[in-house]
């Protein structure tokens, strides 16, 4: 195995146990909390993508960005859509997005934490 390998497949081998969830309570379906399904690693273009947003002071938009980009449903499809930027940049609770993504972001983290300490 070489270098490149070994990178690579660390990625496939993070994304290949499965999707991950968190339950939204603020955000009712059908008078449940809204599950939001993601994968549990990001690739540098995705960041890329959020870096850039943040290097022009706009992180709250960075973050609709995140949620748009990371947030699925439990088959695996897109939440949200690029279309839905607007819509949530003007009609969502900041506080709520802001845990949700920062739950979704430290999702992994704390799942390690958890784990090596039992």
């Amino acid at each position: 195995m070489n270098a490149l390998e070994a990178v690579t497949g660390h990625y496939r081998n993070q994304l290949a146990g499965g999707l991950q969830s968190i339950d939204v309570p603020e955000w009712q379906v059908d008078g449940k909390p809204l599950v939001i399904w993601f994968k549990p690693a990001t690739n540098p273009k995705t960041q890329e993508i959020l870096s850039k947003l943040f290097s022009e002071k706009k992180p709250i938009e960075a973050t609709v960005q995140a949620l748009i980009i990371r947030a699925l449903n439990e088959d695996g499809t897109p939440m949200f859509k690029s279309v839905n930027k607007t819509e949530l940049m003007n009609h969502c609770d900041v506080d709520v997005l802001i845990r949700v993504v920062g739950e979704i972001n430290n999702f992994q983290a704390v799942d390690q934490d958890i784990a090596e300490k039992n």
